[in-house]
């Protein structure tokens, strides 16, 4: 095993995975490299542009808060928000929270809008329970 295998201040070995070292030609070996160069590649590329996306919706989120609300958290989610922090991700804890809010509202959409039709159809059956005691009374 290479002495320097784990060491980060050693530079993968020449043709590793993460390497843009070439590859030796031929054979089906030279396939799964040319494969592997180009997953490789990709993900470099998706990684790059990570930034961008993360600030972009970093930026919405600051942008359109309007409410304060007063939460409590657990430890394990509050080290996550100052990890979000601290990384530069966020220049705040409101930030950072107000983010992954906003992220996992996104993700329950079918949640909220089965929430949001028993809404509508609890607030007809109460309309129609005050119709049927008292006709007169308002809706």
């Amino acid at each position: 095993m290479n002495e320097h295998q784990n060491d980060p201040n050693q530079p993968n070995d020449p043709g590793g995975p993460l390497t843009s070292q070439p590859r030796p030609q031929g054979g089906a070996g030279s396939r799964a490299g040319e494969t592997l160069d180009e997953i490789t590649s990709t993900l470099r590329d998706l990684f790059s542009r990570v930034p961008d996306t993360v600030g972009k919706a970093v930026e919405r989120a600051i942008n359109v808060r309007d409410t304060t609300v007063l939460i409590r958290l657990s430890d394990e989610s509050s080290d996550k928000l100052d990890t979000l922090v601290s990384s530069g991700v966020f220049r705040s804890r409101s930030e950072a929270a107000a983010f992954l809010i906003e992220e996992g509202i996104k993700a329950q959409t079918t949640l909220f809008q089965r929430i949001q039709d028993k809404l509508t159809e609890i607030e007809k059956l109460r309309s129609e329970l005050r119709n049927s005691i008292s006709p007169e009374m308002p809706s």
